[in-house]
C-alpha cells in the first residue's frame, strides 16, 4: 500500500472509532456544560457588538429569536474531524497533540464568533438567520479545518 492509501485507511479507522466511543459514551447527552459555557461566551461576544441577547442555561435569546446551543453547536463533529486527521496522519505524537490543542483553541474560538455573529444576525436581520446558519458558517468552518490542516502537514516538513 501506498503512504497515501496507509493514510485513508487510518483516517477511516480512526474515524469508526470515534464514532463507536461517541456511541458508547452518548455524547450528545454529554456536552450540556459546554454547550452552557459556548452560549454564555456567544452572548458575552454578541453584547460586545451591541446585541442586547439574554443567556439563560444553553439559550440565547435574541429579540423575538431563541437560540439553542445544542450538541452540534459545540463544534464537537468539526473537531472530530480535525482530530482524526492529526492523529492519522503519520507525525510525532507530541506535534499531533500539539496541533490538537492549537486547533482546538481556534476553531473553539471561531465557533463562538459564528454563534455570536448569528446571534447580531437574529437581531439584525432575522431571515438571514437560517442562510447564515445552515450554509455559509457550515462552509467557513469546513474550510477552516481543511486549511488548519494542510498548513499543520506543510508546517511539518
Amino acid at each position: 500500500m501506498s503512504e497515501a492509501q496507509r493514510f485513508g485507511l487510518r483516517f477511516f479507522v480512526v474515524l469508526a472509532a470515534f464514532s463507536v466511543f461517541a456511541w458508547l459514551v452518548s455524547l450528545p447527552d454529554q456536552l450540556g456544560a459546554v454547550q452552557r459555557s459556548i452560549a454564555q461566551a456567544a452572548g458575552a461576544v454578541a453584547r460586545l457588538a451591541g446585541s442586547t441577547n439574554h443567556v439563560h442555561d444553553d439559550q440565547i435569546q435574541a429579540k423575538d429569536l431563541s437560540i439553542h446551543v445544542n450538541h452540534e453547536c459545540t463544534g464537537i463533529y468539526v473537531l472530530i474531524i480535525l482530530f482524526t486527521f492529526l492523529l492519522s496522519y503519520p507525525a510525532r505524537w507530541r506535534r499531533r497533540l500539539l496541533g490538537i490543542v492549537v486547533g482546538t483553541a481556534g476553531l473553539t474560538a471561531v465557533n463562538i464568533l459564528r454563534l455570536s455573529f448569528l446571534v447580531r444576525i437574529a437581531e439584525i436581520r432575522p431571515p438571514l438567520f437560517e442562510y447564515f446558519h445552515e450554509y455559509v458558517w457550515q462552509g467557513v468552518l469546513l474550510v477552516l479545518v481543511v486549511a488548519y490542516a494542510m498548513s499543520w502537514v506543510e508546517h511539518g516538513r
